[in-house]
């Protein structure tokens, strides 16, 4: 009997092991949802709406179960190629891998204006000041590092004469700035708040400086061709998103206040830094689009053009809108 009951459990392990084979990476059966793992580089204001999508059941709505992982986009950009990650919201870190050829999209931008800050030490006053010191980003290849150079390069400085020191999180930079373990930090709401409040003025801003979207949604090529109906599903869930957010100012804040642990000041002043710089429809202009091509060839040191077809596909974008739009 023991043995026979050996060779059942055998046999029955062999029959689901063929199942599960049949069925897509990430799928289940009919009926439940789709678990999708997407990665973003800390947890920030520019991922917010992965938040409120989830917590607010968009992502539920659309069939989808979303895991969500904080690591280094670059490791997370070979987990997207490798098909362990479904989705990076880092659109800069993919746009740099995508102009050196590797087969990623960018399918949506969530931000497409940037709100970052430079803030500084009292004792620095000007852009000049900085030439020899040190600046706090989350990376050098981030798109705040990239903010960095251009703010020092507009103020007449030399990037190579500054060193930018790694600092993933937001409130390390910010406790790295007030400890005068650096001279100057780019910072986010709330941050941006907080520093100014404690006397750290704001030398550059973003908005001034580059006109580029912040961040959004990238894929591999090869999910955009086997699996475009979850990625549509994935820009529905995003692009409802961003219309409650701006429709829903006193939701948005609690939402804020939740995931940020932030009191209703704030809270408020992350919402309200924040809807200008949301993308109203999932796109960036052309010229933000042509500067982060043009950013990223140039920090790669990248000669030949780069159609922005090779970055951005917006395709699937335009289906997941025709559908919204055909709802009641």
């Amino acid at each position: 009997m023991r043995r026979g009951l050996r060779s059942y459990c055998v046999f029955l392990g062999i029959r689901l092991g063929l199942v599960l084979g049949l069925l897509p990476l990430g799928a289940i059966p009919a009926g439940g949802q789709v678990t999708v793992r997407a990665a973003s580089p800390n947890r920030g204001i520019p991922f917010f709406p992965m938040y409120v999508a989830r917590d607010m059941g968009f992502f539920r709505n659309e069939g989808l179960l979303v895991e969500e992982v904080v690591m280094g986009l670059d490791v997370a950009i070979s987990g997207v190629l490798a098909g362990e990650l479904g989705y990076v919201t880092g659109t800069g870190s993919a746009t740099r891998a995508a102009v050196t050829g590797v087969p990623v999209k960018v399918v949506m931008f969530t931000f497409d204006k940037i709100i970052f800050t430079l803030h500084v030490l009292p004792t620095i006053k000007s852009i000049a000041d900085l030439r020899g010191k040190r600046v706090a980003v989350n990376r050098p290849v981030t798109t705040d590092a990239v903010f960095a150079r251009a703010a020092l390069e507009r103020g007449g400085v030399d990037p190579a004469t500054v060193t930018l020191s790694s600092m993933v999180a937001t409130s390390t930079r910010f406790a790295a700035l007030k400890s005068g373990a650096v001279e100057a930090a780019v910072l986010t709401p709330p941050f941006d708040a907080l520093a100014m409040k404690e006397g750290y003025r704001i030398l550059a801003k973003a908005s001034d400086v580059l006109d580029m979207p912040w961040s959004g949604l990238a894929t591999s090529a090869k999910r955009l061709a086997e699996k475009s109906g979850e990625v549509k599903a994935m820009i529905r869930a995003l692009l409802q998103t961003l219309q409650f957010i701006r429709l829903n100012r006193e939701r948005s804040i609690a939402l804020i206040r939740k995931e940020f642990s932030l009191d209703e000041v704030l809270a408020s002043h992350v919402y309200d830094q924040m809807i200008p710089a949301l993308s109203a429809d999932g796109t960036a202009s052309a010229g933000a689009i042509e500067n982060d091509l043009a950013l990223a060839r140039r920090s790669l040191k990248i000669a030949k053009p780069i159609e922005a077809s090779q970055v951005v596909d917006f395709s699937l974008l335009s289906e997941a809108r025709r559908a919204l739009s055909r709802r009641p």
